[in-house]
């Protein structure tokens, strides 16, 4: 990775040369979807560029331009000067790092070691360079224990980071990230800001996180429906904030609620979904485990002797580092992994044969939502689990129109899954999950690629259902507002299981580098200055 020392300062953007340009770039899906729709735009280098927007406005669709992934239905572009193709579209592929929002996009190999040399091998470094940059990039990335594991066996938040060390690895001139912090916790999202901060090339990012991209970015590039809205410094974008509504990025709803009891989350004494004490054993608990375990093929040591018990209609949040267990702890509840130990679901104990029904009560969306994701159309997604239920005819379409329109994806019914945008095929997994109408409902970090407007919706939605909820999630706003009480993982454990209100106040959990939101709380208040509130 290339740094810039404090006394460098990159030269005037008007002095700068064009690295990228778009000259009325049009694109179409094949299922006749138009992203793109004229796109001019001018990324010069050292430009360091926010490209923001609601989910499913063109960005992931633009970025793809500018790496010669996707070929423009109409316009050109150019990449210093020349038309992308040929000798010219090779070049690129070794100069620009592009990190996919999903990570599974870009690893193939059999270890992560593999996966990183990947790029700077086909630069034609020699090979003691190439181990040189691997070791460098993997222990920046804070993965050097993973180093020959395959991607495929670990987590989705292991997995961003392992690609971004792909990327880095080959030291590009330009940087492409599309969403890079979603998954992954506090610490290691602000080691990867603390990197994207030192690299002196042309960045281009993807984030609808803006409390990430502050201080990060200097220019704001708008989306909207294919188009450019706006392309000004980041700090108007976030000083206006009729521009962030208009936009679907205004997220000062997380502001107005700060301190304040929500029935869920609050416990307050007032509260019909007011429960026990965390720390009290429950009489009729809904799910129980006891001393549970699971190991994975590998040997991964996933679950260490974990106790857990869960009542009819709590609120749960699963908390913990990247690897603590949590995704592994959902599968096992669901009945798609089993380990040792004791599992009850409603007093039953919950064999190989039993565990075969928790489909029927549970559901799940899950943290890579293109997982869950395999119909030829969001209609038939919505409605393939209620029609596994018996349901047919106009009470099957009923549930799907009510489901889609929960989570604004109302005229969606034809489209494809795989063509939405990751936030839009998130909201499309919750959907299906609400279509069943589950006891149990499992949310895997619902809130990753969400732009804020469908952030706001989705906990609008959430608070109103009467369902027993496991959070799992580095949100720590959303696990306020969600969830009475707050189970602490680490390396397969829970390490602490307490009241929502006590983990907030909890001065030792606060100073973990795991769960250290301290950055986020600065950015926030500089915000808010910024913006005269």
């Amino acid at each position: 990775m290339h740094l810039l020392s404090s006394e460098q300062k990159p030269p005037a953007a008007a002095h700068r040369l064009p690295l990228h340009e778009l000259r009325g770039v049009r694109f179409r899906y094949p299922d006749g979807k138009e992203a793109l729709k004229g796109v001019s735009l001018t990324i010069r280098q050292g430009d360091r560029v926010a490209l923001v927007g609601r989910n499913g406005s063109g960005k992931t669709t633009l970025v793809k331009q500018l790496n010669g992934l996707l070929k423009p239905t109409a316009g050109m572009v150019l990449y210093k000067g020349e038309p992308l193709e040929g000798g010219n579209l090779r070049e690129i592929r070794l100069r620009v790092g592009v990190m996919f929002q999903d990570p599974d996009d870009q690893l193939f190999c059999n270890t992560l070691y593999e996966d990183v040399a990947f790029g700077p091998m086909n630069q034609g470094l020699p090979r003691d360079l190439v181990d040189q940059r691997v070791r460098e990039a993997i222990a920046n990335a804070g993965l050097s224990h993973l180093m020959y594991k395959p991607a495929h066996l670990m987590s989705v938040g292991q997995k961003k980071r392992a690609a971004f060390a792909a990327v880095m690895a080959m030291r590009p001139e330009m940087l492409i990230l599309d969403e890079p912090s979603a998954n992954l916790d506090p610490r290691q999202e602000r080691l990867f800001k603390q990197m994207l901060e030192g690299y002196d090339g042309t960045l281009v990012c993807i984030n609808h996180d803006l409390l990430f991209l502050y201080g990060l970015c200097d220019r704001a590039v708008v989306l909207a429906d294919g188009a450019v809205h706006h392309d000004f410094s980041f700090d108007d974008l976030i000083s206006h904030p009729d521009s962030l509504r208009e936009h679907g990025l205004d997220f000062t709803f997380r502001f107005a609620c700060c301190g304040q009891a929500h029935p869920h989350g609050g416990g307050s004494a007032g509260s019909k979904n007011a429960l026990p004490c965390a720390a009290a054993a429950a009489r009729n608990p809904l799910i129980l485990l006891e001393q549970y375990s699971f190991r994975y093929p590998d040997g991964t040591k996933a679950l260490d002797g974990v106790d857990l018990a869960i009542d009819p209609l709590d609120t749960v949040a699963l908390i913990g580092e990247n690897g603590a267990g949590k995704s592994t702890l959902a599968s096992i509840l669901l009945g798609l992994n089993i380990g040792s130990g004791r599992y009850l679901y409603d007093g039953e104990q919950m064999d190989n044969q039993a565990r075969r029904h928790l489909w029927r009560r549970m559901g799940i969306v899950f943290q890579d939502s293109s997982d869950q994701l395999f119909c030829p159309t969001c209609r038939e997604e919505v409605a393939f689990g209620p029609r596994q239920l018996g349901l047919r005819g106009a009470d099957l379409d009923a549930r799907v129109a009510e489901a889609l329109e929960l989570v604004d994806l109302s005229g969606y019914g034809e489209r494809v899954p795989l063509n939405l945008s990751g936030g839009e095929r998130k909201r499309l997994a919750i959907a299906a999950a609400l279509a069943m109408r589950p006891e149990v409902l499992i949310l895997d970090e619902p809130t990753a690629g969400l732009d804020p407007r469908s952030e706001e919706r989705l906990l609008d939605i959430l608070e109103q259902l009467e369902v027993t909820m496991i959070l799992i999630s580095h949100d720590l706003f959303f696990v306020q507002r969600l969830c009475r009480r707050a189970v602490v993982m680490h390396r397969g454990r829970v390490i602490r299981d307490y009241l929502t209100e006590d983990f907030l106040c909890d001065d030792h959990l606060e100073s973990m580098n795991e769960l250290d939101f301290t950055y986020k709380n600065i950015c926030t208040d500089e915000i808010k200055a910024l913006q005269g509130g």
